[in-house]
């Protein structure tokens, strides 16, 4: 069979791409191995963020006497399940429509590359001229004894489940790890994060993790940082996670243990194809193109670009773009970064450091929430805005937001960052009163001074 276009998995980016391709006029194929919207549906995104809400929901009713109302929550786990298995079919089943309405040819089954252009999938040959691998990825696990040991699980693993535990240890404190930390801890369950580097969120702005773990310490969770897990065993009963910080060797026992180390790419596919490679991804340019004419990699398999699901989409759309020759459709040098702690947190451009890297001479704008009417309001934990902005022309390179709503109001920074706009220029919008955008103009305030002397 032979078709314009051939993407393989059906995650955000394949989704993205193939949708794309269907309304650009391509006869397009699909191959999928398992369930449609891939990890970031099943295992990932979705999942996590439904439990969150939850989480959100029982810290809301823990708290409720300060807002008059007397409640205490009680955590039903089956129901649980069964909502997040409802919100992740009633997506799955958009999805379903959206293929049907492309007139996109689905193969369900194992894919193969015989070449660039020649996909196998259940003993039948498809060809087609562009082939977009959005394989995705799956749970890195390090070499830590007793790693496979019952009870010793990964994050798709604890999302499929979604089951009780009294003591909960994380070996990673990155976005996966923290935002399963805040999602167990405000169902009651005492919970350990082990993280080998020097703070949490180790990936984004320093003052983000550090705060972050005050506010998680201040809840009941124990954090360890810059802290190395040896072994994991099994005594009387229960996992006991081994770790040495600060040259001394602790032990805490927990009922469960989930590594969240990080996912690698799955590039299993690729198999003996030369395509040019970089630490186990697949070397691209912003539309997806590799070295191999012809054969794109978009998402979690492409090197140099995060492995968040709305890049995986970006990629979809721009690699589409591309094979039809037009100008990409999304800006791939500007992607925010979100994470579904309480309070949220949401990043786009360049922090401080690495705008000094580049060499520019940066005023910061810092304000905290504590003062804002709406944070006061919904008695929200510590957070704050930061603003970035160039000293000789007031243009805001970036902002780091650790607030409530701060991975909607992120997107605000987005456009003004990309649209090249001054500290000034912005600080001519009115924000509404009173709203939790409000704080942006306390920090825009502080960055304008600053830019005055």
């Amino acid at each position: 069979m032979t078709y314009d276009v051939i993407v393989i998995g059906c995650g955000p980016g394949g989704e993205a791409a193939v949708v794309e391709a269907a309304e650009q006029g391509l006869r397009v194929a699909l191959v999928e191995a398992r369930e449609l919207g891939g990890t970031c549906l099943n295992r990932g995104c979705i999942p996590t963020k439904t439990l969150i809400h939850t989480a959100d929901v029982v810290r809301e009713l823990k708290n409720g006497k300060i807002h008059g109302l007397s409640a205490e929550p009680k955590v039903d786990y089956p129901a649980l399940k069964a909502r997040k298995e409802e919100v992740v079919e009633g997506l799955r089943k958009g999805i379903e429509a959206e293929i049907k309405a492309g007139k996109i040819d689905l193969y369900v089954g194992e894919a193969s590359l015989r070449d660039a252009h020649t996909v196998v999938v259940n003993e039948e040959e498809l060809e087609a001229p562009s082939v977009i691998l959005a394989t995705g990825s799956v749970p890195a696990i390090p070499p830590i004894p007793g790693s496979n040991l019952h009870g010793v699980v990964t994050s798709d693993d604890i999302l499929e489940q979604v089951r009780p535990y009294q003591q909960l240890v994380i070996i990673g404190g990155g976005v996966i790890g923290v935002e399963i930390a805040g999602v167990y801890e405000a169902l009651g369950t005492q919970v350990t994060i082990i993280e080998a580097l020097d703070r949490l969120l180790p990936g984004l702005e320093v003052e983000l993790g550090r705060s972050l773990a005050t506010v998680l310490k201040k809840r009941g969770v124990d954090v360890h940082c810059a802290a190395k897990v040896s072994a994991i065993e099994e005594a009387d009963g229960a996992l006991c996670v081994r770790f040495e910080e600060k040259g001394t060797e602790q032990v805490v026992r927990a009922e469960g243990v989930l590594i969240a180390t990080g996912r690698r790419a799955n590039t299993s596919l690729v198999g003996d194809l030369p395509v040019e490679m970089h630490r186990g991804r697949v070397l691209t340019d912003s539309c997806g193109r590799t070295s191999i004419p012809g054969l794109y990699a978009i998402g979690d398999i492409a090197d140099g670009y995060p492995q968040l699901a709305h890049t995986a989409a970006a990629m979809g759309v721009n690699a589409v773009c591309a094979i039809t020759k037009q100008t990409p459709k999304r800006n791939m040098s500007l992607i925010p970064s979100i994470v579904y702690t309480s309070p949220e947190i949401g990043s786009i451009g360049l922090t401080e450091a690495e705008a000094v890297e580049h060499g520019k001479e940066v005023v910061v704008g810092k304000a905290n929430t504590f003062s804002n009417a709406r944070s006061v309001i919904a008695e929200s934990e510590r957070g704050f805005v930061k603003i970035v902005a160039e000293k000789t022309s007031g243009k805001l390179l970036g902002a780091v937001f650790m607030c409530e709503r701060a991975t909607d109001l992120i997107h605000e920074m987005e456009i003004v960052i990309a649209a090249g706009m001054t500290v000034s220029d912005l600080l001519m919008n009115i924000q509404g009163h009173p709203t939790f955008s409000e704080v942006i103009v306390r920090a825009l305030e502080a960055a304008l001074k600053k830019l005055a002397q």
